[in-house]
């Protein structure tokens, strides 16, 4: 059995991360933080506006960070430019040193025809655990979930923009969650950790309703009233 420090970064997207902010995630010295879909973004631009310049300090961000933080980042997401189009890409690294990449797959209706749709699944290896990344629409497709079975992933985090659905009673919500993450994380036999953005003047229509999902059921998941709440989300699991 191993024990693994989580943090769940669920705030607004495209803020500065704070020295305050970074001190409370070093001191619960986590083995893996994670960020929400398009927080890597510079307002300015938007989530689907890139500059070479940018992407290249936002890459730089998330590098120093993990290095700082001594551990590995799963980078929420970023617009990217490369051969010639846009993706939403993930960038992950592991005290200071890339693992790699993961570009989007299975895209959300507002991207298409604005971003281009990554190719291929990717399971990441750091310290003994093996993990995924699936980026919100990519857990509507079972395909996801088999590979990262096949591949062997323990842990899927899963960076989301999260669309308010006004009125919608809790009890659905919580059904949505099992329909969707603990059915995945039944499918690939992993432990699926989904972090979600906050609402703020940028993007007003979010609603940041991260959680953790064994195939036994909801490990956490925020409560209604902090659905709207800037959080450290700090968590331990036990991994098989």
């Amino acid at each position: 059995m191993k024990k693994i420090r989580l943090i769940l970064y669920q705030k607004p997207l495209g803020i500065p991360i704070t020295r305050s902010d970074i001190k409370e995630m070093e001191l619960f010295a986590p083995h893996f933080v994670c960020f929400p879909e398009y927080f890597f973004v510079n307002r300015r631009l938007g989530n689907h506006g890139q500059s070479l310049h940018n992407q290249q300090l936002q890459i730089k961000r998330i590098r120093l960070l993990s290095e700082e933080l001594n551990c590995t980042i799963i980078g929420g997401t970023m617009p990217e430019l490369a051969d010639d189009v846009m993706y939403n890409t993930t960038f992950v690294f592991s005290k200071g040193q890339e693992l790699g990449f993961y570009r989007k797959k299975n895209l959300f209706f507002a991207e298409v025809g604005k971003i281009t749709p990554g190719s291929e699944f990717k399971v990441f290896e750091s310290d003994g655990v093996k993990f995924g990344v699936l980026i919100c629409a990519d857990v509507f497709h079972d395909e996801s979930f088999l590979f990262m079975k096949e591949n062997e992933a323990e842990i899927i985090f899963s960076p989301t923009f999260s669309l308010i659905k006004k009125d919608e009673p809790v009890e659905e919500k919580y059904k949505r969650d099992m329909d969707i993450y603990v059915r995945g994380a039944k499918l690939s036999s992993a432990i699926i950790v989904k972090v979600c953005g906050v609402r703020d003047e940028y993007k007003d229509f979010l609603q940041a309703r991260s959680l953790i999902a064994s195939p036994g059921g909801i490990i956490y998941r925020v409560s209604p009233d902090q659905e709207h709440t800037p959080m450290i989300i700090k968590k331990e699991i036990d991994l098989p």
